[in-house]
This record gives structure tokens, sequence and C-alpha cells, in this order.
């Protein structure tokens, strides 16, 4: 990701993460600086089509509290598992529709459970960005990061 930085501000850390485990090469991009938190995710229409992204670009004054957490969303395992049979009894009548319909469940029971992190500003506003849970542990290193550079203000 190509950011132009403020004067005086430095770059300090930077993670690409993998947004979807079915569109691996859909990325996630931040950056943190000494003075915001700056980044994109991509965004899809039913988990598989991309359809552009959200950008974010928030001043660590702002920022009251970052926070992550892993989440795992009933309903996309309801539905996943819905279009999954749904597609597979298919198979004998129609197979080029059964198997779309079969590979939209597979992607939301792929996607049911993920890495999240809030963003909470100071008005007490929060806002969650998803990533792959294969990424976890690199989202704990941002929060991490983040948290230490905003009680270093």
């Amino acid at each position: 990701m190509n950011t132009i930085l403020g004067k005086d501000e430095q770059k300090l850390r930077e993670d690409v993460f993998t947004a979807n485990l079915i569109l691996f090469w859909l990325k996630a991009n931040y950056i943190l600086t000494n003075k915001r938190i700056t980044g994109h995710t991509p965004n899809t229409l039913f988990g598989i089509i991309p359809l552009g992204k959200s950008q974010i670009s928030q001043p660590l004054k702002t920022v009251a509290s970052i926070s992550s957490s892993t989440e795992f969303h009933f309903m996309r395992l309801i539905i996943g598992l819905a279009l999954l049979i749904v597609g597979i009894m298919m198979m004998g009548s129609s197979f080029i529709i059964a198997i779309i319909i079969a590979i939209f469940g597979l992607v939301n029971l792929l996607n049911c459970y993920t890495a999240i992190f809030y963003i909470t500003n100071n008005a007490g506003e929060s806002t969650g960005y998803e990533i792959s849970i294969l990424e976890k542990d690199k989202v704990q290193a941002l929060v991490n990061e983040i948290n230490t550079t905003i009680a270093d203000l």
C-alpha cells in the first residue's frame, strides 16, 4: 500500500493480512505510524465476489482502545450448510448450478470463524475489521503494538 506520510510522521509497522480463506489473493493492509492507523480491507459480495475496499485512517489521539477477538458467525454456518446440502442434492439434475450453489455454501462454511480487531474512538463508537482466522496471531501482534503506541502518547 502506498501511504503518503505527513510532516514528522514515521511508519512504525505495516501488516498484510489474508481477509478471506477462499479469496486468498485479496489482502487487507494496515499501517501504524506514530500519528495514525491507516489501511484498507477488501469488500466482497456473498464472501466470494470482490467489490472494492474499505479504507481506514484514524489519528491515534482519537483512539480510546483497540482489541481483538475471534468470532463464530452462526448464520454463515447455517447458510453454508443449507447451500452445500442443496448443491449436493441437485448434482443429478443440473450439475453446473449445483456446483455454483455448493461453492457458495463452502465459502460460507470456511468463513464462519474469523479474527476481528475493533477500534473504539473517544466517542465510544467501535468499528470492526474482519481478517481470516489463520492470521489471528498477526492480528494480536498488531493490536499489541497499537496499544503500546497509544500508551506512549
